[in-house]
């Protein structure tokens, strides 16, 4: 069984490098035609044989439904919004750029950057806790299915379940590999994703 991770498709912030978290931010006009393009590649790969995923599964911020809807459409499935595929809360930083905490905020970003899975952006979540509810909510889709998947989410989301899942530290995050663009498709088995859930349970 293969998870088909998609990051959404780009918006405007995401053009003005805003840090968006939360915040709900729609698609624009090239996020449109990014969703437009994936459904249209994963509707390809249908007819070829080569994608059998029969559900699809959401985050519900408007970026990541709006480009899911597009794909589910497309292939004729369901698709299911689930809170815990939600981007992580960036708290005070939403609406920032990563330039200006760095050069504002430095002793604040310093102190995340340096154990980012555990320490907060100030009134928002830290990593671990964005691991914890994508872990628990990819858990229950596992129980729920047999078969490929669909699942469209966020960067910081899809970061963290990389990072965690190649059992690297969250400071390498950053790192160009673990790095999603808009509307771009992660395969990742089910088997890992399980294992992962198992180390997270042991405090891994």
């Amino acid at each position: 069984m293969i998870l088909y991770f998609v990051r959404h498709g780009e918006t405007d912030w995401n053009v003005k490098k805003k840090i968006q978290g939360k915040t709900d931010v729609p698609l624009n006009e090239t996020g449109k035609q990014q969703a437009k393009e994936l459904a249209d590649m994963l509707l390809d790969r249908k007819k070829e044989g080569t994608l059998q995923v029969v559900r699809a599964y959401t985050s519900p911020q408007l970026r990541a439904a709006q480009t899911a809807q597009e794909a589910a459409i497309a292939l004729d499935i369901p698709c299911i919004a689930a809170d815990g595929l939600r981007e992580m809360d960036m708290g005070d930083w939403e609406g920032r750029s990563w330039e200006s905490i760095t050069q504002e905020n430095a002793k604040e970003y310093q102190d995340w950057d340096a154990n980012r899975r555990y320490v907060h952006t100030p009134h928002g979540e830290c990593y671990n806790e964005v691991l914890r509810r994508a872990l628990d909510t990819l858990g229950m889709i596992l129980e729920r299915e047999t078969e490929d998947v669909l699942i469209v989410t966020h960067s910081g989301v899809l970061m963290a379940l990389r990072c965690y899942i190649a059992g690297q530290t969250f400071e390498e995050m950053g790192i160009i590999r673990y790095k999603t663009k808009n509307a771009e498709v992660v395969e990742i088995f089910a088997d890992d994703v399980k294992d992962a859930i198992a180390r997270f349970k042991k405090g891994e």
